[in-house]
């Protein structure tokens, strides 16, 4: 067990009830680590295979998981470790947002996540799925350039600041990022090809999201969701707006938040947005350098990226069933904003 202590709901007391919980699985011989600065996770588990450890279980958030990610499968573009020999991965959330393990089918709470977790543990229940890579790196969850790393940005300011990363506090960056995007918004061209052959091609959208995970992340309880379609037994999924101003922008807010997909709106979304399923490989360029975030992590600004979807990567203990996304209609999104806190 590696146990990122900075994790947002991480507290001695939930340790202690964490460890003998697991502890309780018959057979299982647990280790627990912690780690003290950014990067120790991956600087841990490198090199690591199923001869040292049968499993690793993260505790922590999305930036824990894609340490483990990258430390166990090592660099991208470099021959990639078959996922039977090295250590399978397992999540406890302790994050903001824990949107890997909440999109596998767990509960948001540790003590309830460690509970379905021993369950799973012990009747050995694990799956392979798809991990996405940027450049010689690797992403579980989502990565972007522009409005959604300028959020990030703004809001680890604020943790070092002391200021907690509640969701609406994510919500209040938001807005305001929005409403500075709206002026000056990026120009990112975007190239992508489906496992089908299907290919997608954007000289100038001023907002791009690229999710691994459906959804594409969660607002507190209310999930994001940009391509319903989307899972961990596909490739990467594509959502852009055309437009950041007038009818368009309000469109692709509405969209990204699950409104009435299967209404009203549906057409106008169609009009104003950018999707695109199962894609294998993505080019990203852009006029000047963005900064650009992978699972939640600032990784800098750059001008162009290549992503690319990896099948069969990495094994997860998780529910074997895929799970269909919900269609969520107003009355639920209107509920879930009114539950932010």
């Amino acid at each position: 067990m590696i146990s990122n202590p900075n994790s947002t709901s991480q507290t001695n007391a939930l340790f202690r009830q964490i460890v003998p919980c697991l502890q309780a699985v018959e057979g299982l011989h647990l280790k627990v680590k912690f780690t003290h600065y950014s990067g120790h996770a991956e600087e841990m588990v490198k090199g690591m295979t199923r001869d040292d450890y049968d499993v690793i279980i993260a505790v922590g958030g999305d930036g824990t998981v894609n340490e483990v990610v990258n430390g166990l499968l090592g660099p991208a573009d470099e021959q990639r470790p078959d996922p039977q020999s090295i250590p399978a991965l397992a999540v406890i959330p302790t994050g903001s947002a824990n949107v890997f393990v909440r999109a596998l089918g767990f509960p948001n709470t540790p003590m309830e996540a460690t509970h379905v977790l021993a369950r799973m543990l012990d009747r050995d229940l694990r799956r392979t799925i798809y991990l996405g890579t940027w450049n010689e790196r690797w992403f579980a969850v989502n990565a972007g350039f522009g409005l959604d790393a300028d959020v990030l940005a703004r809001v680890d300011r604020a943790r070092e600041q002391g200021f907690s990363a509640t969701p609406l506090r994510y919500l209040n960056v938001a807005i305001r990022a929005w409403s500075r995007a709206r002026k000056n918004p990026p120009h990112i061209a975007v190239t992508a090809e489906s496992s089908s052959g299907d290919q997608l091609h954007k000289d100038d959208v001023p907002l791009l999201f690229t999710s691994n995970t459906n959804p594409w992340t969660f607002l507190g309880p209310l999930p994001v969701v940009t391509n319903p379609r989307n899972s961990f037994d596909e490739g990467l999924a594509l959502f852009g707006l055309e437009e950041f101003s007038g009818l368009g922008g309000v469109v692709g807010l509405l969209h990204l938040f699950g409104a009435d997909k299967r209404g009203w709106l549906n057409k106008l979304t169609k009009e104003k947005t950018v999707a695109f399923d199962d894609a294998m490989r993505v080019e990203l360029v852009c006029r000047e350098p963005q900064r650009f975030q992978a699972d939640g992590e600032s990784e800098g600004r750059f001008d162009a990226v290549t992503l690319a979807s990896v099948k069969d990567a990495i094994e997860v203990f998780a529910p074997q069933d895929r799970r269909e996304a919900h269609q969520r209609t107003m009355k639920e999104v209107l509920r879930d904003f009114i539950r932010l806190r």
